[in-house]
């Protein structure tokens, strides 16, 4: 199950990544643990019988843009503690959203095979990266995305890359668009103010990418986010940089539930 910050999103999943969504469960706006823990509790119970549970946190950008409050909690729970409280008797898990986006194209997705792969997810809010080397995610003591990972503070025109690139932002160079789709759809429909600007994001995206794969050598770089159905429109401009979008509409889960592979 993935801690949003609206709604708990879940799946059965089996072993064959076979993907049987479960309806979300709103998040009241002002959710204190004890909420979100018996919000948790009603989705297991209507899980059914399964095997072992996977918990995927709201990642560290998605963490801050609401604050934090309930993500950071829940994160300081040892797995243990966490199990204790959801009354589980499974086995249980706990990930990171970039870490369960990687971790999900990895095992049945876009980076499939790759013995050295990242993402980096553009968000509206927010971007956030993960890295996996031979099997092994790169974490820091909590299970966070690693700092020599992490692409969002990182500088990018005038400011860090996660305020610079992240949808918000480019939809903010052009006021008359509302919505990235709308963004997209009017670039493949020949829009040329759009695409240049998909040019431009592409080349600043590229440049932020360039330093950081030196620091990283991935073999494969996932582009996960509402702008990874937009790659098309801006992947020339990336060159020989190793990007492709993410395949698994519900990657995130899917990594979750490999922790168990």
């Amino acid at each position: 199950m993935a801690i949003g910050d609206k709604a708990i999103r879940a799946a059965v999943i089996d072993r064959a990544n076979c993907v049987s969504a479960l309806q979300p469960s709103p998040i009241p706006t002002h959710a204190g643990v004890p909420e979100i823990l018996q919000a948790m509790r009603n989705i297991l119970a209507a899980a059914g019988n399964v095997d072992a549970v996977g918990i995927i946190l709201p990642s560290p950008a998605a963490a801050a843009s609401t604050g934090g409050t309930y993500s950071a909690a829940l994160a300081a729970l040892h797995e243990c503690e966490l199990r204790a409280k959801l009354s589980c008797a499974l086995p249980l898990r706990v990930i990171h959203y970039s870490n369960a986006v990687l971790l999900g194209e990895v095992h049945a997705g876009a980076a499939q095979g790759r013995r050295r792969a990242a993402a980096v997810i553009i968000g509206h809010g927010g971007v956030d990266s993960a890295m996996i080397i031979d099997g092994q995610l790169l974490c820091d003591p909590l299970g966070a995305p690693a700092a020599i990972v992490r692409i969002a503070d990182r500088p990018c025109r005038v400011g860090r890359v996660a305020d610079e690139l992240c949808g918000q932002a480019l939809l903010a160079r052009m006021p008359d668009v509302h919505s990235l789709a709308e963004l997209e759809a009017r670039a493949r429909t020949g829009d040329f103010r759009c695409q240049r600007l998909w040019t431009d994001f592409g080349l600043d995206l590229a440049e932020t990418l360039q330093t950081w794969q030196a620091d990283l050598l991935p073999d494969r770089i996932v582009l996960g986010g509402p702008i990874a159905g937009a790659l098309p429109l801006f992947r020339e401009v990336l060159g020989d940089l190793p990007v492709v979008a993410a395949s698994l509409p519900d990657a995130a889960l899917v990594g979750a539930a490999a922790l168990f592979a």
